[in-house]
């Protein structure tokens, strides 16, 4: 976390503040406040991400949202987005394959060679 911050006040109806806490105990939070920089820095994340990089929302039925949770408590990912992000590659990665689109687009800037031959 940043070294220095800024001191912002901001009223918070009731009903807002409790489901804040019940996600604080989830979370396992140390204080309501850490609940809330968190929410903040994904909000952020997600309305302002890099400019190489596209948020996709995804929403999930609680089966298979608990399944990923899980995949990640086992150790098999560092987070669900990690989890999701790695799913998501070898999908596409199986399916180019499946068609015979097995080589990769090159993007801007990155070389691509096959092992043992030199750069193009």
């Amino acid at each position: 976390m940043v070294d220095t911050s800024e001191r912002v006040t901001v009223r918070i109806p009731q009903e807002l503040i409790e489901k804040l806490k019940q996600i604080q105990e989830v979370q396992g939070s140390p204080t309501i406040s850490d609940t809330i920089r968190e929410a903040l820095e994904q909000y952020i994340e997600l309305h302002l991400p890099p400019q190489n990089v596209r948020k996709v929302v995804v929403e999930l039925s609680r089966q298979d949202n608990n399944r990923l949770e899980a995949f990640v408590r086992e150790g098999n990912s560092v987070s669900v987005d990690d989890a999701v992000r790695s799913a998501v590659r070898e999908y596409i990665r199986g399916r180019l394959e499946q068609f015979g689109a097995a080589r990769p687009h090159r993007r801007e800037g990155e070389v691509l060679a096959a092992e043992g031959s030199p750069p193009p």
